[in-house]
């Protein structure tokens, strides 16, 4: 996505829901999902870019202590992020890549926070997304 420099942006995180499923902990530690998004006026209608990745089940794995999982995003491409918890530490580290090359990485060691600095970028360049008018 390139935003045109004429026009006025903003950015905004969101922090997403835990899992809580039983008999499996590990998973309990990773987001339903995780959701971009970017701003701007055009015409003097809001528009809104978003976009969403979902978890890939069946990259969940535990390397010693820590748990990782990937996601994809929904709108396909090269998108993907790769999000690891530390169970000792208790702490948190999330990378996202676009066409293959790594535009955002956070860490931290409270869920609400960690999420609040890896989605703070918003969209990146290049990035799948979904563009829709939020305000005429």
């Amino acid at each position: 996505m390139d935003m045109d420099k004429n026009k006025e942006t903003f950015e905004l995180g969101s922090v997403p829901m835990k899992f809580a499923l039983e008999g499996c902990p590990g998973l309990n530690h990773f987001s339903l999902n995780v959701l971009f998004l970017k701003f701007k006026t055009e015409n003097e209608k809001l528009i809104m870019g978003s976009a969403l990745y979902e978890p890939d089940f069946l990259s969940l794995k535990k390397e010693g202590d820590e748990w990782s999982l990937k996601y994809h995003n929904i709108y396909g491409g090269d998108c993907w992020l790769i999000i690891k918890y530390n169970e000792v530490e208790k702490s948190y580290v999330g990378e996202k890549f676009i066409n293959g090359k790594s535009v955002v990485m956070a860490c931290g060691l409270e869920w609400k926070m960690f999420f609040f600095h890896f989605t703070m970028p918003g969209l990146a360049n290049g990035e799948r997304c979904k563009f829709e008018v939020v305000e005429n």
